[in-house]
């Protein structure tokens, strides 16, 4: 098991009682595990290297949305499981796998975990370059707003969240429209929009939660698009958006796909790749890589 040193709870915990606490509950199960934590610098290579090393067939990483996007989409492909023990602010990816929120309810789930394959989106840009997603790629207000929220000093999870409040009111006095037109799956003329995005699976529909995906196993990914239609729409959409309202969402435009072009009007767009700010070449081809990513869950609750 690998944790990021710096991701939220980490920095605070009790680093030897963590990992014997781990190592109980991983050794429940019948087998062994070793615990290290590891500077941000060197997550990526450290993952990699897990990834070839012939000896671990799984690793358990426990970090925020940042970190374990880069070990998921690392792992992708390589046949080795991957376990999450959430410990960022909005843990989007752990919300999804249903992985409970919080370091010692995940580390006490370790032993319900079963292994399942899910889907991992794909971005090629405009420069030919590859990017592995696990949750979401968006274009316009959400970059922007992750961008200024990031400029704004915060020292906890509280504190994000309070920044991110803070940011959200300035940020939609000054919206920006986005010309763009999309294409294969899906086909719109060019036309403005406040933000565009492609997810991976349909997000849960319901009251009170962050935006996670509610089944991670049906092949597809969903294209969810806000028109520029002025500043109450916006406002509305949101708001919607804010309680859980995604597919019932009437000022969104939201369709299931597996292969789909964005094209901007400029050669170049800030994009949030599961929450990490990269500015990318138009156009954008997106694709679904079904069931390529495995990892260890809880199992999915009985149909009513």
């Amino acid at each position: 098991m690998v944790i990021n040193a710096k991701a939220g709870t980490a920095r605070t915990a009790d680093r030897a009682g963590l990992s014997a606490r781990i190592a109980e509950r991983v050794g429940a199960i019948g087998t062994a595990a070793s615990v290290e934590f590891v500077e941000p610098r060197a997550w990526r290579r450290r993952i990699e290297a897990l990834a070839r090393d012939p000896a671990v067939d799984t690793v358990v990483v426990g970090g925020g949305d940042g970190s374990v996007s880069t070990a998921g989409t690392v792992l992708a492909g390589s046949g080795k499981a991957m376990g999450v023990i959430p410990l960022g602010t909005f843990n989007l990816f752990a919300r999804s796998l249903r992985i409970p929120v919080g370091m010692d309810a995940a580390v006490d789930s370790i032993p319900g975990w079963r292994a399942a394959a899910v889907d991992v989106g794909e971005m090629t840009d405009g420069q030919g370059r590859s990017h592995l997603f696990l949750h979401h790629v968006s274009f316009g207000f959400h970059p922007r707003f992750i961008e200024t929220r990031d400029a704004v000093p915060y020292a906890s999870r509280l504190g994000k969240m309070l920044a991110s409040l803070r940011v959200w009111g300035r940020t939609m006095k000054s919206l920006h429209r986005m010309s763009m037109t999309v294409r294969g799956d899906v086909e719109r003329p060019r036309r403005r929009y406040y933000q565009a995005a492609v997810t991976v699976g349909s997000f849960r529909e319901g009251f009170g939660d962050f935006p996670h995906a509610e089944d991670l196993t049906k092949g597809d990914l969903d294209l969810v698009l806000l028109p520029a239609r002025g500043r109450a729409d916006f406002v509305v959409a949101l708001f919607l958006a804010a309680i859980g309202r995604w597919r019932s969402n009437s000022r969104l435009e939201v369709a299931a796909i597996r292969d789909v072009e964005l094209a901007t009007r400029r050669p170049t767009v800030k994009a949030s790749i599961d929450g990490e700010l990269e500015r990318c070449a138009s156009p954008f081809r997106f694709k679904v890589r079904p069931k390529a990513l495995i990892v260890l869950m809880p199992p999915r609750p009985p149909a009513d």
